[in-house]
């Protein structure tokens, strides 16, 4: 099940994205590699732990300016914490 729920969020990341033509390329080009590497979930600890260290951040650095894609990021961290990723 929370297989199912991470892909959802997963497509909804990436609609949230395509609503907001106004982030800049960096910030882009970070959310579309981060999805990539949930997409592909990592299997050793110390990737799991990056993966979740710059899904948390890039959370933060939204919130304000972008509540909608934070909330999103927000929503797969707590997934992949589900699935112990």
């Amino acid at each position: 099940m929370p297989q199912e729920t991470l892909k959802q969020q997963l497509q909804q990341l990436h609609h949230t994205l395509q609503q907001h033509p106004d982030l800049d390329e960096e910030s882009r080009e970070l959310l579309q590699s981060i999805a990539t590497d949930i997409a592909n979930q990592p299997t050793d600890q110390a990737s799991a732990h990056d993966l979740n260290d710059q899904v948390q951040q890039q959370a933060i650095r939204f919130e304000q300016q972008h509540p909608a894609l934070s909330e999103v990021l927000k929503q797969i961290l707590d997934t992949l914490n589900r699935i112990g990723v």
